[in-house]
């Protein structure tokens, strides 16, 4: 062997000698590329800062950047196939030492906040439901959570209970628990309706002894919220319940023969007497009124 393929040689040797030196700086005393040192945070730790400066000179000394840096003449490593190997055996040996001592850096995972059910503050909506409130009455609404519910500017329902509160004019109520909040529209207050039925025949000949005696008229009331109508009956009549919102009416206007020839003197035939009926919702205030007439002609 000649002198200058032993220069070559020296070089190449001298280079991996300076790479175990490397390696065994970064990764401790074993050789076999794995990590030394534990996870113990009493021990010392290679700081990332450090890796990093290790990593710069490495990248800088002549083992590494070989696209700057000829150690061999081009032409003698063209020729001897032994040089070859060794020139293929250390640049696959650096890119294992670039690999490994390359900082690894892991980003430590932010632990998400527990969401309590419970908590109302957590929850991303009220939800109790569907809420069905109506102006100018009487509203139920339960809480099942377990910490207030507040309708707000009206009242405030106890955990885990159910409170009936009359609301007013309202378009809408928010209704909050702990930090979240909940707007529900309010559905109108319908005015009552009145329906009259005839139920006897009248005319120029209908007697009032019959009238008397008979239901005359079944008066119906109508109402989304019967149980807060106030209703009055006004006239010469006798009304006589038969279900919620109906009633029969019928005729009690002459107390005998004389009363009617009273009324009639002096008057044309057919005769009549009225009536009306008067509606009024105590809460919403509505008020409504329907009228009807008694025909007859004779006692």
């Amino acid at each position: 062997m000649n002198k200058k393929n032993r220069d070559v040689k020296f070089i190449i040797y001298q280079s991996l000698y300076i790479f175990v030196v490397c390696v065994v700086a970064i990764k401790g005393a074993n050789l076999d590329l794995v990590e030394v040192i534990e996870d113990d945070p009493t021990r010392a730790r290679i700081s990332e800062d450090s890796l990093r400066r290790l990593l710069e000179i490495l990248k800088i000394s002549q083992i590494v950047d070989t696209s700057k840096y000829k150690l061999i003449d081009k032409n003698l490593l063209i020729n001897n196939q032994e040089l070859q190997r060794l020139v293929q055996i250390t640049q696959q040996q650096l890119s294992v030492v670039q690999s490994q001592v390359t900082p690894q850096i892991q980003l430590p995972i932010e632990e998400q906040p527990k969401i309590d059910p419970k908590d109302p503050g957590e929850m991303q909506e009220i939800r109790i439901g569907n809420i069905q409130l109506t102006q100018y009455t009487l509203n139920t609404l339960n809480n099942p959570y377990d910490t207030p519910l507040e309708v707000e500017g009206i009242t405030s329902i106890p955990p885990k209970s159910t409170k009936t509160f009359e609301t007013g004019g309202q378009s809408s109520l928010v209704i909050r628990v702990g930090s979240q909040t909940k707007t529900v529209s309010l559905k109108p207050n319908e005015k009552p309706k009145i329906g009259m039925q005839r139920i006897a025949s009248m005319g120029e000949d209908t007697r009032v002894t019959h009238l008397q005696s008979s239901v005359c008229y079944r008066v119906t009331i109508s109402d989304d919220f019967p149980g807060q109508l106030d209703v009055k009956f006004n006239g010469p009549i006798t009304v006589k319940s038969v279900g919620s919102g109906t009633y029969d009416v019928t005729m009690n206007a002459f107390g005998s023969r004389a009363a009617f020839d009273n009324y009639t003197d002096n008057k044309d035939s057919p005769y009549s007497v009225g009536f009306t009926v008067s509606v009024t919702d105590k809460i919403a205030g509505h008020k409504i009124t329907g009228q009807n007439s008694f025909i007859f002609g004779e006692w």
